[in-house]
């Protein structure tokens, strides 16, 4: 696909310093379009706000070509764009240009994508949560994310370590759509050791950034990417997040847009459900299971397109009477070996022996500080 004319006098316009996000939307809102803003008057910006150096450097910059404007990026960006037929670059005005992004406040004026733009077609359901975040964490957001895959919809993510890493890997499990927002350009995959994700989620989605291609992981950059997670989304889920966490950014410019809110509750001890906590406290909406999500989006398509079954979700086996035992006094956090022999009175021998089986059949996992129950979302 070619880039589009609007497209590249946008890319035009990005090189004029001091020409941002919130003055170019001063003058996208002032005159409707992006070639009247290309064309526009001296005078007609200046009334718009923008100040005088920037006006110049806007003159400057029409008169000279797009080559010269651009230099070796020009380069870079064709070679990128036409090294494969799923990649794209699109403007605000380009009809591929993806819907739900338009109606936050100040949408990219660019956007680069990679992957499948069906993808876009679907309800969109953020999962974003803690890099440092916890096993049962982990297995919320993988568990809950197959399930929403599975149901149609698309699970976006920022592609981080922790929660992002495992929706998507979730999503990809429900053989479902996924997509990966990015705060650095989209030839530079962060964290690196994500490369391989980063593929999977393409090939089942897409992955898409406004930043410019060649663009480093810059701090500044990631409040930037939590926006496009919930503007792209019709709601978002936090499964776990730190009173301080990105996570909360996300949700924030969720509410922002009229998006809904949810959140999975945790231990009153764990640093990682405050974030979530305060989350309930303030409206969001407490999630247990699959159904507390998609009953919100009752009146959307997101309706199951494969039978959803526990059959890869979660473990069914049989217990013996002392697993069961064993399972119902291990209860739903972290236990360390000394504290179930004394709830459960077994001896290190025999403790061992059922801790072994029930790990065989990956219903309890060894994890820094003692064990803990896996697979426990309904779905």
């Amino acid at each position: 696909m070619s880039i589009s004319n609007e497209c590249l006098r946008v890319l035009k316009l990005s090189a004029v310093a001091g020409l941002g996000l919130k003055y170019f939307h001063r003058l996208y809102s002032a005159f409707g379009s992006i070639n009247e803003i290309y064309d526009a008057t001296a005078l007609a910006m200046r009334e718009a706000g923008l100040a005088y150096r920037v006006i110049s450097g806007v003159e400057r910059m029409r008169s000279a070509s797009i080559e010269v404007v651009l230099g070796d990026y020009l380069e870079t960006l064709l070679e990128w764009e036409q090294g494969h037929d799923d990649r794209y670059v699109l403007c605000l005005e380009d009809a591929l240009y993806p819907s739900l992004l338009r109606e936050i406040s100040c949408p990219p004026p660019i956007v680069y994508i990679e992957g499948r733009l069906e993808a876009f077609l679907q309800p969109a359901i953020a999962v974003v949560g803690s890099r440092k975040s916890t096993l049962k964490g982990i297995q919320h957001a993988q568990n809950l994310s197959a399930a929403l895959a599975k149901h149609g919809c698309c699970v976006t993510s920022g592609l981080a370590l922790g929660i992002d890493a495992a929706a998507h890997r979730g999503a990809l499990q429900g053989q479902g759509l996924t997509c990966g927002v990015l705060a650095t350009g989209l030839d530079l995959i962060y964290p690196r050791q994500h490369q391989a994700l980063a593929e999977q989620v393409k090939s089942s989605g897409l992955l898409l950034s406004e930043m410019k291609l060649g663009t480093k992981p810059v701090p500044g950059n990631f409040p930037r990417r939590n926006r496009l997670i919930s503007g792209m989304s019709h709601g978002v889920l936090v499964v776990e997040a730190g009173l301080k966490s990105g996570s909360l950014i996300t949700a924030k410019y969720a509410l922002e847009q009229n998006r809904e809110v949810f959140a999975i509750p945790g231990s009153i001890d764990s640093l990682v459900s405050k974030g979530c906590h305060a989350l309930i406290k303030q409206g969001a909406k407490l999630v247990e299971n699959i159904d507390d999500i998609l009953e919100e989006f009752s009146e959307m398509s997101c309706v199951p397109n494969i039978e959803v079954a526990a059959t890869g979700l979660s473990v069914v086996a049989s217990l013996s009477v002392d697993e069961e035992l064993l399972m119902e006094k291990m209860g739903h956090d972290l236990i360390s070996f000394d504290e179930l022999i004394g709830v459960t009175g077994l001896n290190t021998m025999q403790l061992s022996q059922f801790l072994i089986e029930l790990e065989l059949k990956r219903l309890v996992a060894l994890v820094p500080g003692g064990y803990q129950r896996m697979n426990t979302v309904k779905l």
